[in-house]
């Protein structure tokens, strides 16, 4: 196992008994380059890789940092939604992309058996389609779409700070996921909407980079003949 990497054993807070995880040392992370929708690069290790832990005995998955914070009614949930259906496996040790997307899409299934909020959902079905970037497969447009559905639906419908989300972030993100979905008028809609903003001039870089997508944006709009 790559040296950066460490197993730790815990215990679930859902069926509480006890399994291993793998951990990346904080050191073994070198930044080496960002996407515009905050994809981050690194150098050797991917952190995102790691993040998605699932228990083995009970098939219960969460990202790292919420794992052993779930409420009783959410626990009661994956024992009666997700554990029945389980079968035993391990995600301990070094991951592949493909290990990655797996260990996602069951925090994704737990998250839906848990009647998770649209923030909690879009942040995993971005984290999705990242990985699947990583692969160049074209299943990231699938995952883009679900994203934008549910930041679309945080915007309308939660309360901010959605999370860690704020209310210029989601906006940015609804933007730039629209871009990235073809949806280029709405695209502008939302990144005009983003920059006008008095609240969202507080933010320096999230403003630069709202004009710059949108100047992007409306470049592409005008070489295929549309508006802006």
């Amino acid at each position: 196992m790559n040296e950066n990497l460490y197993n730790k054993e815990i215990v679930c807070p859902v069926c509480t008994k006890k399994f291993s995880v793998t951990k990346l040392k904080t050191k073994g992370c070198k930044v080496k380059g960002r996407d515009t929708d905050f994809c981050i690069y690194y150098e050797d290790l991917n952190p995102i890789v790691y993040d998605a832990w699932v228990c083995e005995n009970c098939g219960y998955a969460a990202q790292s940092e919420k794992f052993l914070d779930i409420p009783p009614r959410d626990a009661k949930a994956v024992m009666t939604q997700i554990t029945p259906r389980w079968k035993k496996r391990s995600f301990i040790g070094e991951r592949s992309v493909d290990t990655a997307l797996e260990a996602f899409k069951l925090v994704l299934i737990n998250h839906q058996a848990r009647g998770a909020k649209a923030s909690e959902l879009a942040k995993i079905c971005m984290r999705i389609a990242w990985l699947y970037r990583l692969k160049n497969d074209e299943k990231e447009q699938e995952f883009i779409k679900y994203a934008l559905r549910y930041y679309t639906e945080t915007y309308e419908k939660e309360r901010f700070p959605a999370d860690k989300l704020d209310e210029n972030t989601c906006m940015y993100m609804i933007g730039e996921l629209n871009f990235r979905a073809g949806n280029l008028d709405e695209s502008v809609k939302w990144f005009s909407r983003l920059i006008s903003s008095p609240d969202a001039r507080r933010i320096p870089t999230l403003i630069e980079a709202a004009r710059d997508e949108f100047q992007l944006v409306k470049d592409k709009l005008a070489s295929a003949g549309g508006t802006a």
